[in-house]
């Protein structure tokens, strides 16, 4: 009988205990890990897929204007999601002000993710400040996981740029 009453006390020790936390905490740092991973690449594809909403309507408005616009709101471009000029912490698209050729424009410094300046910049180019039609821009943004397909800066231009 006391035998019996031994075996039904029995139960996991400290060790055993601490292992199995330790494999618990081991396996939520690697889950915890990979999923920030996926949200940064996440935030890049949005990101892409913005400044390339924006170039597409940027050459929709050319073929209409015969020029580039040296600023531009979400009326600009007729169909656009206005969220597409937000980055993904919901602050608009930096317009800078006109540069006088493409050189200058690549000049300007790209949005560098540190919270404190827009992740979308937008510079255009042409003669006198172009204030009817500029001749060309350069789209940039920035991209937490660069890849060869998408480098950081992630950069598009028009394709009419001289």
């Amino acid at each position: 009988m006391l035998q019996k009453l031994k075996k039904a006390q029995a139960g996991f020790t400290i060790i055993e205990l601490l292992i199995v936390i330790a494999i618990i905490a081991i396996l939520a740092g690697l889950v915890l890990n990979n999923f920030q991973g996926a949200q940064a690449k996440a935030r890049d594809t949005q990101r892409v897929t913005d400044v390339n909403n924006i170039h597409t309507k940027l050459e929709e408005y050319y073929g209409d204007n015969n020029g580039y616009p040296n600023t531009f709101t979400a009326a600009t471009f007729p169909g656009i999601d206005a969220d597409s000029l937000k980055d993904p912490k919901g602050t608009s698209v930096d317009i800078n002000a006109v540069v006088a050729d493409e050189t200058a424009a690549d000049a300007v410094a790209a949005p560098d993710g540190s919270g404190v300046t827009p992740q979308y910049l937008f510079v255009p180019f042409g003669a006198a400040g172009c204030t009817t039609a500029c001749t060309g821009y350069v789209l940039k943004t920035f991209v937490e996981k660069p890849t060869v397909t998408t480098p950081n800066p992630y950069r598009k231009e028009g394709l009419n740029n001289p």
